[in-house]
């Protein structure tokens, strides 16, 4: 199994608690147009469902810009290990090449 780093476990958490909260966001706003509208304020009913959208809509892509930084620091976390095993193999590759072992 892939070992993660914090950071990018911790951007990963909070992707999904964003995606939590845009259903939260989403139920609240049905809820409370709908009570507005059973008060007859269309006006304040149309606001606040449009607020609600608006805020899940912001959450949704949050979440998506959290999970895309998690996979790019993942991506390069993988990258920098190969380079180091690249240069781990060019450098023991010189050395057998060129005779020079442990101290000589």
């Amino acid at each position: 199994m892939e070992q993660r780093s914090p950071i990018t476990s911790q951007l990963t958490t909070g992707a999904r608690v964003a995606d939590a909260l845009v259903y939260a966001v989403g139920v609240a706003g049905v809820i409370a147009g709908g009570l507005l509208l059973q008060q007859d304020q269309l006006g304040f009913a149309v606001v606040a469902w449009s607020l609600t959208f608006v805020a899940g809509a912001g959450l949704r892509l949050a979440a998506w810009v959290a999970r895309g930084v998690a996979e790019l620091l993942g991506r390069q976390a993988r990258m920098e290990d190969a380079l180091a095993d690249l240069r781990a193999d060019r450098v023991a590759a010189e050395r057998r090449e060129t005779g020079r072992h442990w101290g000589a």
